[in-house]
């Protein structure tokens, strides 16, 4: 049994989450500024990542692998900067660090050895 189709799934629903957090980014910082405007276009292409991977498409895996890469280190870096509570900071870094690791679970899967 291979446990591909679990990880593009588990991946799916923490880009939606991730999403969903980009989007509702105007909740905390207070209406739409300029860290809002930022991150709410994010949102939609978390959107567009999380549908492909639910379609388990491996060059969507491939491109996700560098956003949430990305996007983890931007929200590290730019952490002082953003007018955001530090939670909120902190679950797009670990959510975004939890992606990349299934990416490479599912790009660099284990081979079996031959005997």
């Amino acid at each position: 049994m291979s446990l591909l189709p679990l990880f593009y799934r588990i991946a799916a629903v923490l880009m939606v989450l991730n999403a969903l957090l980009h989007l509702l980014v105007f909740i905390p910082t207070g209406g739409f500024s300029f860290t809002a405007q930022l991150l709410v276009p994010a949102g939609f292409v978390y959107l567009l990542l999380a549908w492909g991977l639910w379609q388990q498409s491996r060059w969507v895996a491939w491109f996700q692998f560098f956003v949430a890469l990305f996007g983890g280190l931007m929200a590290f870096a730019f952490k002082p900067m953003l007018a955001l509570p530090e939670l909120w900071i902190w679950a797009f870094i670990v959510l975004d660090v939890d992606v990349a690791i299934l990416m490479l679970l599912i790009l660099w899967p284990s081979r079996k050895r031959k005997a």
